[in-house]
């Protein structure tokens, strides 16, 4: 079988130097509908890479027998996650591949026991899901809702991205419970408020800034960090105004890195800021954070600019050195 697989995987690299033409398209769909998963996985890459809308079918037909085929055709799922990737690279419309999708469970054999190598494939399919233009939202929220306890983390994170992604606001009332159960996984939290602040915008800073004392450190930093990379100047004021609060230095340094992701110019005004008038280690982490930025031609002239207005003439040179 594996050389079978390598076999297959070669003929597909040789098919992806050469043209679309109708025998290369004919031979994709023998290998959607007869190899096994990480064959169909290149196939379904390749089919994106190409652009051909006609073949959504045959990976739909794909998906199903992969599915039902288990770990015997499609160890790790690697098949079916590109398969529901390319569909919805596609704009598939038929939202029942994706709900198919999120119910999977694949147990595989792992050392002393099972384990179920579906989540990324559960996730996956409910990103694709809240994008599908063929469901409703009832539909799709009656889906989506499972995965908000789904046992793998990766899942909860997307179902409530997915959530979020439907862009109707009475979804905003879930992610608010979802939030307030609480979860082991810090980055659920953050992805419940993120997507609530998404849905309601400014009427969710108030929710979110109750997280600011939450008991876990964790689940404060992910509350600051998700009103610092807001567009909304209120959200991202409030983030600033609640920086000094922060004692460690770890959790200050994550917050200014969500702030120069913002694209609020109320973040940048305040990084620059630092740059400007700052202490040193406020000054140093704040060109840190900054320096991604710095290939814009127009951004590296106004960071440029901050800091010869710093009147600590030997940290204008220790800063320029770092440009």
């Amino acid at each position: 079988m594996a050389k079978r697989l390598e076999q297959k995987l070669a003929q597909i690299s040789t098919l992806r130097k050469g043209e679309p033409n109708a025998a290369a398209i004919k031979m994709l769909e023998s290998i959607l509908a007869k190899s096994e998963g990480a064959a169909v996985a290149r196939v379904a890459d390749l089919v994106v890479e190409w652009g051909l809308f006609e073949l959504q079918p045959a990976l739909a037909k794909a998906f199903e027998r992969l599915v039902y085929g288990g770990r015997n055709i499609d160890p790790q799922c690697w098949g079916k996650v590109a398969l529901v990737r390319a569909l919805q690279a596609l704009g598939w419309h038929d939202p029942e591949i994706f709900r198919l999708g999120c119910r999977c469970v694949q147990m595989e054999p792992v050392w002393g026991g099972q384990e179920d190598s579906a989540p990324a494939l559960r996730a996956q399919s409910a990103l694709a899901l809240s994008g599908c233009p063929g469901i409703t939202y009832d539909q799709a929220i009656n889906e989506l809702v499972r995965l908000l306890v789904d046992p793998a983390w990766n899942v909860r994170v997307a179902a409530t991205q997915a959530i979020a992604n439907l862009g109707y606001p009475q979804g905003a009332p879930l992610l608010r419970l979802r939030a307030l159960l609480g979860d082991a996984e810090p980055r659920v939290i953050g992805a419940c408020l993120e997507g609530l602040l998404h849905l309601s915008q400014i009427e969710a800073v108030p929710f979110i800034q109750e997280f600011f004392n939450h008991p876990d450190m964790a689940i404060r930093l992910e509350a600051h960090c998700v009103l610092a990379t807001s567009s909304l100047p209120e959200a991202v004021g409030l983030a600033i105004a609640e920086l000094e609060t922060l004692t460690n230095p770890r959790a200050r340094k994550a917050v200014m890195a969500a702030l120069a992701s913002s694209s609020s110019p109320s973040a940048l005004d305040f990084l620059l800021g630092l740059l400007s008038s700052g202490s040193r280690s406020k000054a140093l982490a704040a060109l840190e954070v900054l320096h991604p930025r710095l290939q814009q031609r127009e951004f590296y002239e106004r960071t440029l600019a901050a800091i010869t207005q710093n009147p600590d003439s030997s940290l204008r040179a220790l800063l320029e050195s770092h440009l």
